[in-house]
């Protein structure tokens, strides 16, 4: 089939070998690509109890089907056993990096083992080697990229990464960044980088349709205000008012909501302050990210403004640029290191000035005990409730407190507290596909695990996530079908989807977790305070979640029955 190209490649840094194998067909009817494939090889290379630093996790990069066809899918998927989580975690990246993977002919690229020493992985066209990297060694992304973009496209990691800090991250081509942890596995297999740089052309199967259907998405793009008028215009700090007037921003580690300095920090403002150029990932029409021209920085996203600018009640807008690109630098995801700073700043009961930030991140980035994440670093002085985290990860900028759907789709995610896994500010928020009452979770149960299968579904076709707010499982459907001739239905889709998120929940459970690990940070639940509002009640909490289970299929405990798994094929 057009959208595939057959070819999964396995890297052993230990024994230094490259395997080259074709890609199960029947995986690909069953898991797609991207997110999807990526959990499955998991799945069978990786027992659940492994430990995650160790040589015999992989780092597993994926394409999908539409990838360097399809507007909005130039990335790729990172899956592997998060060390900061201890769960399944899978990224979408941007920027081209799958695009290239798919055009050097590979579906997944798997690299397990350990290096005998520093060692990046190059593809170029067929050609597939271990390049040896101490001459990258403890060099940040911006000089590790500089050195290696003429080869490609360009996914590594900085000294955070190569000091196992559990809250590092690879970057691609200096702009993009993840979650999980997984620049740590990165580091543990002494690997600094993967280069990929293709030659094939990506034709779709039948040009014409798909051209009409290439039409009909940018034309839904441009129909919908979030993107054409919000994020194409302001990238996604266009959501500062909004969530602002809502009340929806936390700060001070979920301990208030709201800031006086809200719109000195929105898309707006922003806009109007500084000349601007776009940024975009390839064939992307929205250009979301942007930079300053004079400068050339790039400007932080709202996971970055939230978690140094209004979590820390800092209203100086430079030092949250200066520390949006430390963080970019040393590969931190900067929601967990904002979130562990705002409860070291509640733990010693003060506040971080915006002078102290830049060394702080600097010291978590050279492996301070910060970095290994917020609950980790609570734990260890007893004060774990401080912790603003779902399995370990931190939550991100939106309050559950009123986004009470969102609220269950952290709870219930396999990454934890990650808002990507089913974005539910769309529906009750941004009523986009149609609008909720955000105060409620009556209802919500089963509408949130359909917005979960159909999120599984555009991260395995490794679609942009924020293409949800304008494309459905059926355009989904059509574009498989013109695009790489497969002929699947929107309702397969979804049960494709269904299938991904219970075997991602399936080696959850075998590494561990539980019905208790489904649950929210203790001050979600209590009782507001006129400043933070009402928390959520927890018998409210609690009866959504056993509603959650039964659209599932699972038990009581949240363990998907057999009936269930020989529904879906899974023989787990």
């Amino acid at each position: 089939m057009a959208g595939w190209t057959g070819k999964t490649v396995y890297v052993d840094l230990s024994s230094e070998t490259v395997t080259v194998t074709g890609t199960d067909e029947k995986l690909i009817r069953m898991y797609l690509g991207g997110r999807g494939l990526g959990v499955k090889l998991l799945s069978e290379l990786a027992d659940p109890e492994i430990d995650p630093l160790g040589p015999e996790n992989p780092l597993i990069f994926t394409a999908g089907p539409l990838t360097g066809l399809a507007p909005m899918a130039s990335g790729a998927v990172l899956t592997s056993k998060s060390p900061l989580t201890g769960t399944v975690f899978s990224w979408n990246t941007g920027g081209g990096f799958g695009r290239e993977l798919k055009k050097a002919g590979i579906d997944a690229l798997v690299i397990s083992g350990k290096a005998k020493s520093p060692s990046y992985v190059e593809l170029r066209g067929d050609e597939i080697k271990i390049v040896p990297a101490d001459q990258l060694r403890g060099k940040n992304t911006e000089a590790c990229t500089e050195a290696l973009k003429s080869k490609g496209s360009v996914a590594c990691i900085g000294r955070a990464g190569e000091k196992e800090v559990l809250i590092s991250s690879f970057v691609i081509d200096s702009i993009h960044s993840g979650r999980g942890g997984l620049g740590a596995v990165a580091g543990s297999k002494l690997l600094k980088a993967v280069v990929v740089k293709g030659e094939k052309e990506l034709l779709p199967a039948r040009p014409e349709k798909f051209e009409e259907l290439e039409t009909k998405m940018l034309k839904l793009f441009e129909a919908n205000p979030v993107l054409s008028k919000g994020f194409a215009n302001y990238g996604t700090p266009a959501l500062v008012k909004l969530l602002d007037y809502m009340g929806l921003i936390p700060c001070r580690n979920f301990s208030g909501k709201g800031t006086p300095f809200a719109d000195l920090f929105s898309g707006e403002y922003i806009k109007a302050s500084f000349e601007l150029e776009k940024e975009s990932c390839p064939a992307c029409p929205l250009g979301c990210k942007r930079r300053i021209k004079k400068t050339g920085q790039l400007l932080p996203d709202y996971d970055s403004l939230w978690a140094f600018g209004f979590n820390l009640e800092n209203s100086d807008f430079d030092s949250v640029l200066r520390a949006d690109r430390i963080c970019k630098d040393y590969g931190l995801d900067p929601v967990s290191a904002g979130s562990v700073l705002g409860a070291c700043a509640e733990l010693q009961s003060g506040k971080i000035e915006a002078r102290e930030l830049e060394t702080l991140l600097a010291g978590i980035g050279e492996g301070s005990e910060p970095g290994k994440g917020a609950r980790n670093y609570l734990s260890s002085r007893k004060r774990e409730a401080l912790s603003m985290d779902v399995k370990g990860l931190e939550l991100g900028g939106f309050d559950p407190r009123g986004i009470r759907g969102q609220a269950l789709a952290y709870a219930t995610s396999c990454h934890g507290g990650d808002y990507l896994t089913a974005f539910m500010v769309g529906p009750e928020v941004l009523g986009k596909p149609l609008l909720l009452d955000r105060f409620s979770l009556r209802g919500k149960a089963g509408i949130l695990q359909v917005f979960e299968n159909l999120t599984a579904v555009l991260d395995s076709l490794v679609l942009c996530p924020f293409s949800i707010f304008a494309i459905n499982e059926g355009l989904c459907s059509t574009l498989l079908q013109s695009g790489v001739g497969l002929e699947i239905s929107p309702g397969e889709l979804l049960k494709a989807g269904e299938r991904i998120w219970n075997l991602e929940r399936v080696y959850n459970l075998r590494a561990g977790f539980t019905r208790k690990d489904d649950t929210l940070p203790e001050r979600i639940f209590e009782v507001g305070s006129k400043e933070r509002g009402d928390g959520i009640p927890r018998q409210e909490f609690e009866t959504a979640l056993q509603e959650y289970y039964r659209y599932r299929g699972w038990d009581r405990e949240g363990v998907p029955t057999q009936e269930k798994l020989r529904e879906l094929g899974l023989s787990c």
